[in-house]
């Protein structure tokens, strides 16, 4: 009896060992590898191995979805790029356009020269007004040394142009003063799409310091009568805050939990608005309101 049980629990063990066995391979073949992603994001980036200065290949978990983080450099650009193990899909990239040292450098003595002339032309300004209170013109200041900046006008269509679009194809086009790493910058920042962009543009010669292209994840949803269009959902939420148009509005459908949502966002009249829509019943799950003022 105790040897029939003993080849009875024997048995047992090798066949779970051998079920164990089988599943290894299963679990190796739903990822792709890290030389296949890398391979992927490269191709994506349309950039060679040649050209890269750095690499980093990391697994992690993101949303619940195991994922390689890439990111790697060249000479005059960064990238990062999150890329499913399983399949192999682009969840994520962005572009980055760093200045050289030697650039920022240079645009940062700009800027120290625009406010020099600045200082020096409203000097004059005050020295001929002084000596010769009677002459009018000498009190004006002299534009042509003042007006050293480009306006946020000309911000705004360098950035266009880089990204090969048109301000009416764009939404949520937000154009602020801002200061990186000492330099004076306009961040240019818009949607197109699910894309996202972002810019910072050196005031004092227009040169593109540097920008961020994000792309969002791109879900495969089942197809669906049952839910509300992109449309009808942008129609609901704008209905929400007066006088906002659609270029006030980004919104995309995601997935919550096995749920389908429309999550988006409403910037006007210095009020970022944050919401999700019920795909299915049009109501609103979530909905908040801060004063944006950037």
């Amino acid at each position: 009896m105790k040897k029939q049980l003993y080849l009875t629990t024997l048995l047992s063990a090798i066949i779970l060992a051998g079920c164990g066995s089988a599943v290894t391979p299963s679990s190796a073949a739903s990822d792709i590898g890290e030389a296949k992603a890398k391979a992927i994001a490269l191709e994506h980036a349309k950039v060679k191995e040649a050209e890269l200065t750095k690499i980093h290949v990391e697994k992690e978990t993101k949303k619940g979805k195991a994922v390689y983080d890439i990111e790697f450099e060249t000479k005059t650009k960064e990238y990062d790029y999150t890329i499913t193990q399983e399949k192999g899909e682009i969840l994520s990239s962005s572009i980055s356009n760093n200045m050289k040292d030697d650039d920022k450098k240079k645009t940062t003595e700009d800027n120290k020269t625009a406010d020099k002339n600045t200082q020096n032309s409203q000097n004059n300004v005050q020295t001929k007004a002084t000596e010769s209170t009677d002459n009018h013109a000498s009190s004006q200041p002299n534009t042509s040394d003042s007006t050293k900046e480009i306006s946020a006008e000309k911000a705004k269509a360098i950035a266009l142009a880089h990204a090969k679009v048109t301000e009416n194809n764009t939404q949520l086009l937000k154009v602020k003063k801002e200061r990186e790493d000492g330099i004076k910058v306009y961040s240019v920042e818009f949607y197109v799409g699910n894309t996202e962009y972002d810019y910072d543009i050196a005031r004092s010669n227009g040169k593109i310091i540097q920008y961020d292209i994000d792309v969002e994840e791109k879900k495969h949803h089942t197809p669906s009568t049952s839910i509300i269009s992109l449309a009808k959902a942008r129609s609901i939420a704008l209905q929400k805050v007066p006088g906002a148009t659609s270029k006030n509005i980004h919104l995309s459908l995601d997935d919550e939990d096995g749920k389908q949502v429309y999550e988006g966002e409403i910037k006007y009249k210095q009020i970022e608005y944050d919401f999700e829509i019920d795909a299915k019943t049009g109501t609103f799950l979530k909905w908040t309101s801060e004063r944006d003022d950037d």
